[in-house]
């Protein structure tokens, strides 16, 4: 535990001293209600959700455009940020974190540590490893609370209880003035029996903040609550889905996921597939959640009786996520579909 502390220390400090550096980069910019688009040679001085802040060359003058024009960066990368990204594609996950971290001793610009830290943070989530990712998420966030990788926050978004690694860690979260570290220690800690009612509160505290990625998620955290207690509506699903059009486009992945819980629950199973498809299609952030998601969504197709295309689903759980707990019972449906009398057979997976 030491080590691990002053590992993070370690990171820490090499977030905070970085500066800018004058590298040679590019950006292509689209105006807004432009046709076409540009591209300016440039330093990219800071880059963040809401707008990227350049030194244009030859001139030095310094402009700001809004983060919805900018089409793609272009900027240089130590050769072990390259190798750590190679890494996680290949998902050689401790590889990758060991490469990013290297990258931290060369790379001296703030925006690029921070785009090196989420990269660390997609490991650690595809690992399941959610104290890791938790530690470096906190991290990236106090150093641009309006982070582009808000995204990348670890929040627990199933039902059942678990006993997290984090939950001794979340204990103190849970105490802290900080919305972040409050949501994430809420969302670990609320199907915990002893801190239930201390989370839930938490949560309707934080429902009300003026972070609108804060105020959204921990709305939808409560859904949880309900999904829980069993006590669900088709209307209330509805309005659900309603409130979904507030969410931040990039954050869905989890109120999409428990949609689909809540639709499974009332038996309506196409509603309730389409809902969990939109996680792995449309919102991969985390890839432990989008496995049980495409799994989950499997098994609706399978309680519509489509065999078919429920197998497709289990056999792309397979191979899409090799790493995630949801491969073991894709792989059991696949088999026991492929039996010669293995047509409809129940879903194997029980309410998440």
């Amino acid at each position: 535990m030491r080590t691990f502390s002053l590992a993070i220390m370690i990171t820490v400090f090499l977030l905070l001293k970085g500066a800018p550096a004058c590298a040679q980069d590019k950006i292509e910019v689209r105006p807004d209600h432009h046709v076409g688009q540009a591209t300016l040679p440039c330093t990219i001085l800071n880059f963040t959700n809401t707008e990227i802040k350049v030194k244009l060359l030859p001139s030095g003058s310094v402009r700001t455009y809004p983060s919805s024009q900018i089409v793609k960066v272009h900027t240089p990368q130590t050769e072990q940020q390259q190798e750590g990204l190679k890494q996680l594609q290949a998902g050689q996950f401790d590889k990758a974190i060991a490469s990013f971290s290297e990258a931290l001793n060369f790379e001296n610009r703030s925006w690029v540590r921070r785009e090196i830290l989420a990269s660390m943070i997609k490991a650690a989530l595809s690992q399941g490893d959610i104290l890791k990712a938790a530690l470096r998420f906190q991290v990236m966030v106090e150093n641009e609370p309006d982070s582009r990788h808000f995204e990348l926050i670890p929040l627990d978004w199933t039902i059942q209880e678990s006993i997290s690694p984090a939950r001794s860690a979340a204990r103190g979260w849970l105490t802290e003035k900080n919305e972040v570290n409050q949501l994430i220690g809420a969302s670990i800690l609320l199907t915990a029996p002893d801190y239930q009612a201390q989370a839930e509160a938490a949560l309707r505290s934080l429902a009300t903040s003026t972070n609108i990625n804060i105020q959204q998620l921990a709305r939808a955290q409560l859904w949880r609550i309900r999904l829980r207690a069993g006590d669900l509506s088709h209307l209330e699903l509805q309005r659900w889905e309603r409130n979904l059009n507030q969410v931040p486009e990039h954050l869905r992945a989890g109120p999409y996921f428990l949609l689909g819980t809540g639709y499974a629950m009332l038996e309506r199973h196409g509603q309730a597939a389409a809902s969990f498809l939109w996680v792995p299609l449309a919102y991969d952030s985390n890839p432990q959640l989008s496995a049980l998601a495409n799994l989950k969504a499997a098994d609706s197709l399978l309680a519509l009786g489509q065999s078919t295309n429920a197998l497709r689903l289990y056999q792309e759980s397979v191979a899409r996520y090799p790493d995630s707990p949801s491969r073991q019972i894709a792989q059991q449906m696949i088999d026991q579909l492929l039996k010669p009398d293995g047509l409809n057979p129940k879903p194997a997976t029980q309410p998440n």
